[in-house]
């Protein structure tokens, strides 16, 4: 409950501020700046954030990432300029590392032999999350600019109460020394151990590669869609929220009986070849309705590829190595999601909106070229444990 509140918050406004740096006065490479902001700021914070619920426990640690957060959507909601929206995202950023705590909090209250399955429940709720945020975002656009921004405060606000006055301390034995390193934000000692092995390597690199090509697109796309198609902060709100019914039906519904009866090799060329479509789709998109085409097959090409690129990566090490590789994987992908916005309103700013798309579609047949002339090979002798 406490997770879906905090998905809820944050998914209601997220494709709305592209559009509240618009009403600033700010052109798309200025908006990716500052999109750009709230990556940097976690690169730096959850690493940390962590080292310290490890500390002091994880509901004091919780309960201040939740506060700042709060004053974050506070703060958009009376963003008349441009520094209280930057201060905003300053402040959610380095202080509101929620996730990270609360992944934390459910390793620390699960017993190992049922993590996996909790841990897809977390999914399912955080699918949920990004399903019915951006339709009540939406809707209360029709109230006003700030109505989303506000809703969002009092869903985060709910979130405290509960964890002050429902969710127990999980930490039952506390770290003695708090010691920060810069290897804790930055993982270079475990990149250069696990990118000895050509398998470990190549996988790593294909997810960065889809989590750029990705990321290029979806961070930018409101931008995109009011250049290209004049769609307004409702109507982009009810496309993420189309894509993310989409995903939570394939992922749910679709996967298991593909994969039984295809390979998952094919399975997911099949998904970064209909990411491509999509891609391609989009750069002759010019209406409001026909955007919803291609979203249907970017949420079944993107809930495909990721779990079975994930899957892969962690099948690669043992049980005991699987939370260090992810942790250089999550790094990367901290790392690419800082790049991207900036490149985006580049883009954007000073080249046609077709463009944008195009170079998503050219990213994602790169992973074709690797995986079937580089990587194939070494990923063959892949077995699940």
């Amino acid at each position: 409950m406490i997770q879906f509140t905090e998905v809820l918050g944050f998914s209601s406004v997220l494709p709305i501020i592209p559009f509240l740096g618009l009403s600033l006065g700010l052109n798309p490479f200025e908006i990716g700046l500052i999109l750009s902001i709230f990556s940097i700021c976690q690169l730096f914070a959850s690493p940390i954030t962590g080292k310290l619920s490890d500390r002091y426990g994880r509901k004091p640690l919780l309960l201040f990432s939740q506060t700042s957060t709060l004053i974050g959507f506070i703060l958009l909601g009376f963003a008349g300029n441009v520094w209280i929206l930057i201060a905003a995202r300053l402040v959610d950023g380095l202080l509101g590392s929620n996730m990270t705590v609360t992944q934390a909090y459910i390793s620390d209250v699960t017993n190992p032999k049922y993590r996996t399955k909790i841990f897809g429940y977390s999914s399912a709720v955080f699918g949920a999350g990004l399903i019915f945020g951006p339709v009540i975002g939406g809707l209360l656009l029709s109230i006003n600019f700030a109505a989303p921004f506000f809703f969002a405060a009092g869903i985060s606000l709910l979130s405290i109460i509960l964890v002050f006055f429902l969710l127990p301390e999980s930490l039952k034995r506390r770290e003695d020394k708090l010691e920060f390193k810069f290897g804790d934000i930055i993982p270079i000692k475990e990149t250069k151990y696990f990118f000895k092995s050509a398998t470990i390597r190549g996988l790593v690199v294909v997810l960065f590669i889809y989590n750029f090509g990705f990321f290029l697109f979806i961070n930018t796309f409101p931008l995109f869609a009011e250049m290209q198609i004049n769609a307004t902060p409702q109507q982009v709100s009810f496309y993420m929220a189309w894509i993310g019914v989409l995903r939570v039906i394939f992922q749910s519904i679709l996967i298991n009986p593909i994969l039984k009866k295809l390979s998952e090799n094919k399975t997911l060329v099949i998904g970064i070849f209909t990411m491509i479509f999509a891609m391609i789709f989009l750069i002759f998109a010019t209406s409001y309705w026909i955007v919803y085409v291609p979203f249907f097959f970017l949420a079944f090409g993107t809930g495909v590829a990721r779990p079975i690129l994930t899957s892969k990566l962690t099948n690669t090490v043992n049980r005991e190595e699987t939370g260090s590789l992810l942790g250089v994987n999550n790094s990367l992908t901290s790392i690419g999601q800082i790049i991207t916005p900036i490149l985006g309103g580049i883009m954007l700013q000073f080249l046609p909106t077709q463009i944008l798309p195009a170079l998503s579609a050219v990213i994602f047949f790169l992973i074709i070229i690797l995986w079937k002339w580089i990587m194939i090979s070494p990923i063959k002798e892949i077995k699940s444990p």
